[in-house]
């Protein structure tokens, strides 16, 4: 048996369903937003406070960061990252860096394990997903 509303009535439901997926979606992005500052590892706290939100729809948002570092952090660098070939230097005999205040110089180095803080914030924010849409149902009346 066929179940009839009025359009008026249904107009009402989609327009609430729309508004409530858009609520979801705004508390998912600021969930991910605010782990990522939780999740970076805090040296200096730079990384950690570099994180911007920004909307771009009611169903798309933006997370940037400023930090050129940022990917490196996430993928690790030399054998540990991407290329798994150690970090020499280009255009020098020798690599030289400060660590601790002491000067080091070296050939190559090995680089940085990789440190997957984006991977842990985006699967803290899923493991709330089904949350923030009872919220989102809620905020909207459904």
């Amino acid at each position: 048996m066929p179940v009839e509303f009025p359009s008026d009535e249904l107009n009402d439901i989609i327009d609430k369903a729309l508004r409530a997926v858009s609520a979801s979606t705004r508390l998912t992005a600021t969930e991910v937003w605010g782990n990522l500052g939780r999740e970076a590892p805090v040296d200096e706290g730079r990384l950690a406070a570099s994180f911007n939100l920004e909307r771009l729809s009611d169903e798309e948002y933006r997370i940037t960061s400023n930090v050129l570092y940022a990917l490196f952090v996430q993928e690790g660098t030399g054998v540990f990252g991407p290329t798994g070939q150690p970090i020499v230097p280009v255009s020098a005999s020798v690599l030289v860096f400060e660590i601790g205040g002491e000067t080091i110089f070296a050939r190559s180095v090995r680089g940085m394990e990789a440190n997957p803080y984006v991977d842990r914030a985006m699967d803290k924010a899923e493991m709330r997903i089904e949350e923030f849409a009872a919220m989102a149902l809620q905020e909207v009346g459904l």
